[in-house]
């Protein structure tokens, strides 16, 4: 009994040992995770904004085109769905012509895409 008392207080150490190296492990001096620009994230979230309102202006005009709303109801989405995505092609196009002028302006390599 004893040789197996001892496999079980090898098994034992070896996962405290497994569990604590990275516990107790100094961490390095740079960060983990990038830095977050305000302006790049706006844009990537007004991209998939954009996606979003076009699949449901699509997904409006089935719902007509299979009698599941009223015209009067149609028109109205529709137009309310349209001046968001205006909206948003608006402020996609501004950051992009704002990213344009930085990079001409200063050394800093800054794209959105």
């Amino acid at each position: 009994m004893r040789f197996v008392h001892f496999i079980e207080l090898l098994l034992i150490a070896g996962v405290l040992i497994a569990i604590g190296i990275p516990l107790f492990a100094k961490l390095p001096k740079t960060r983990p995770f990038a830095t977050i620009n305000p302006t790049k994230e706006e844009y990537n979230h007004l991209l998939v904004r954009k996606e979003e309102v076009l699949l449901s202006i699509r997904e409006l005009e089935i719902d007509f085109k299979t009698d599941k709303i009223s015209g009067e109801d149609y028109e109205n989405l529709r137009k309310k769905m349209e001046g968001e995505a205006m909206e948003t092609l608006e402020r996609i196009e501004q950051l992009e012509k704002e990213s344009k002028k930085g990079r001409k302006s200063t050394t800093k390599n800054f794209t959105l895409a």
